[in-house]
């Protein structure tokens, strides 16, 4: 009777680590984010031994195959294997900084065991993207704008929010509180609105539209990407209602050097970022 319940309680599933935490002796409490669960927390018993079988195919921002056993608080990891360990990640200073911010964007969008496959998937092919080399800024905007609109939080980018007639190509606002662009003469109704130039607007429009394809292959300027980051930021924190910390950290580990750095050195600074704390809980 005890190993039929046992069996009752068995799934398996395909999982991103999102973030992980040492616990006590030997163990690591992780939160998961898989295509039919959503996003869960579970516990690996003994993962962090030497001799675990599960513990390497459960790092940071890693997607694995998981066998898992439902529990009271935190379901309990019985085996894994590795699909795709991302590792060039570890090699590449800012791809791993935005892979962060992608595994924070989820974990504070998302609530527990509500399913989100079409943002399992988003977020798997980002993170790809980024073990791959692709150029981390665009593939960072779109994913955020495509998350956004998953999440039920798509911004207005044709019509002012306010009089609802089609924005034109001048110089308009984004108000983060209202959730997309306001026209010159209704700008006032949000006095925190944040300038958004015509190139910033097309650029925000064709991630929209045609997507990360042709999005990557545009140059915008170094004013254009400032004003596409810092619209979707806020928006991002207003959505959140919390500040998002692992770009900042990123910008304050790459001040005054090369944002994209050789991928021939490795970083040597994970343990700062906060989606991948290893201080131990007792």
């Amino acid at each position: 009777m005890a190993s039929d319940s046992m069996r009752d309680r068995l799934y398996t599933t395909e999982a991103i680590v999102l973030s992980r935490l040492d616990y006590g002796e030997a163990d690591r409490i992780l939160t998961l984010f898989t295509p039919s669960r959503g996003k869960l927390n579970a516990i690996a018993k003994g993962a962090r031994r030497p001799k675990s079988r599960a513990g390497p195919h459960l790092d940071f921002l890693a997607r694995c195959s998981l066998q898992l056993a439902r529990g009271r608080e935190l379901d309990v990891v019985t085996s894994a294997e590795t699909v795709e360990a991302h590792e060039g990640l570890r090699a590449d200073l800012a791809a791993f900084g935005h892979g962060c911010h992608l595994a924070e964007v989820v974990r504070h969008l998302t609530r527990d065991r509500q399913e989100h496959r079409s943002v399992y998937e988003l977020l798997a092919g980002s993170l790809t993207l980024l073990n791959d080399g692709v150029d981390p800024w665009p593939v960072t905007r779109h994913f955020e704008l495509a998350a956004l609109s998953a999440f039920g939080y798509q911004p207005e980018l044709y019509q002012c929010l306010n009089c609802r007639q089609p924005i034109e190509a001048v110089p308009n606002a984004f108000s983060a509180q209202l959730g997309g662009i306001v026209c010159p003469r209704c700008r006032t109704i949000d006095p925190g609105a944040m300038p958004l130039s015509v190139n910033a607007q097309k650029y925000l429009r064709t991630l929209d539209r045609a997507g990360l394809s042709t999005a990557a292959r545009l140059r915008p300027s170094e004013q254009e990407r400032v004003e596409v980051e810092s619209v979707l930021g806020t928006y991002l924190r207003t959505v959140a209602e919390r500040d998002l910390s692992s770009l900042t950290i990123l910008r304050s580990l790459t001040a005054g050097t090369d944002q994209f750095p050789d991928k021939s050195r490795p970083a040597t600074t994970a343990a700062v970022w906060p989606e991948d704390d290893r201080s131990s809980v007792r």
